[in-house]
C-alpha cells in the first residue's frame, strides 16, 4: 500500500480538489487515478480559511502572497504551512514502510510541497533520511516561492532570505535521490511556465531526479491538469514508484 498526500491550490479546498481530480480528470482509458491505483490511500489536507490582505477577503490558502501574483510569498506563512504538511507526512509514515509516502500538489499547494520536500532533504540522516521513506513528489502548475533566493544560495550567495537559508543549509550533504514529476501548461494564465521551469531546475540541482513535462490546452486557462495526457503521465509515474 502507498499513500499520496495532495495539496490543493489557493482559493480551492480539499473536498473540491479531490472531486475535480477524481471525478472530472480521467485517464485516456476512462478510469480515475483512484480506480487505476486501487491499493493507494489518497489524502487531501485542507488549508485554513484566512483573511487575505491582498484580496481583502477570507479564503482557503496555505500562505499569503506579497503582491497578489503567484510569485513571492510570505515566508512566515510558508514556514507554518511546511510545518503543518510535515506533520501530516509523519502521520502517514507511521502507517507504512520506507518509500511508501508520496507528496504532491497543484499551484500554491505544489509550492508548499516543494519547500516541504527541501526541508526534509536538508535534515535527512540515517533511518530518518527522507530518501528512504519519502517515495516521490508530483507537482503541477506550480512555482517555488523565493526561487531566485534559492538559486542564489545554490550558486554560493548566502545573503538572501533567512527562510531559504534555514531550509537549504544542509542540502549539500544530500546523498540519495527522490523522483519528481512536474507538469505545467505553457499557456498557464496564472503561473508562468518559466516559474515552473525554475522550480524544476532547483529540484534537479539539489539532487532530485526530475521528469519535466509541458502541456497546452488544459482547462481553467491552462492552470489545471491536462486531460488525459497529464493524468496518464501521473499514473505512469506513480505506478513506477509502486514497483520500486
Amino acid at each position: 500500500m502507498h499513500t499520496i498526500v495532495l495539496l490543493h491550490g489557493r482559493g480551492s479546498d480539499a473536498e473540491e480538489f479531490a472531486e475535480e481530480l477524481m471525478d472530472s480528470s480521467r485517464l485516456s482509458d476512462g478510469r480515475s487515478l483512484q480506480e487505476a491505483l486501487p491499493g493507494w490511500r489518497w489524502v487531501f489536507p485542507a488549508a485554513r480559511q484566512v483573511w487575505s490582505e491582498v484580496f481583502k477577503e477570507f479564503m482557503p490558502m496555505w500562505f499569503e502572497l506579497r503582491d497578489g501574483r503567484d510569485g513571492a510569498g510570505d515566508s512566515e506563512g510558508l514556514k507554518e504551512a511546511v510545518t503543518h504538511v510535515r506533520g501530516i507526512l509523519q502521520e502517514e509514515r507511521t502507517r507504512l514502510g520506507y518509500g511508501k509516502v508520496i507528496l504532491g500538489g497543484i499551484s500554491q499547494g505544489g509550492a508548499v510541497g516543494m519547500w516541504t520536500l527541501l526541508s526534509l532533504m536538508g535534515e535527512g540522516n540515517g533511518d530518518d533520511d527522507p530518501g528512504k521513506w519519502l517515495g516521490g513528489f508530483v507537482g503541477s502548475s506550480t512555482w517555488m516561492p523565493l526561487g531566485d533566493d534559492a538559486e542564489k544560495m545554490l550558486d554560493g550567495d548566502h545573503h538572501g532570505s533567512e527562510f531559504v537559508e534555514n531550509m537549504m543549509k544542509s542540502l549539500s550533504q544530500r546523498q540519495s535521490t527522490i523522483p519528481v514529476l512536474m507538469g505545467h501548461g505553457v499557456d498557464d494564465a496564472y503561473v508562468d511556465v518559466d516559474l515552473g521551469r525554475q522550480a524544476a531546475r532547483i529540484l534537479s540541482r539539489v539532487g532530485c531526479s526530475v521528469e519535466w513535462r509541458e502541456y497546452t490546452g488544459a482547462e481553467q486557462e491552462g492552470h489545471w491538469f491536462k486531460v488525459p495526457e497529464q493524468m496518464d503521465h501521473i499514473y505512469e509515474f506513480l505506478k513506477s514508484l509502486e514497483a520500486q
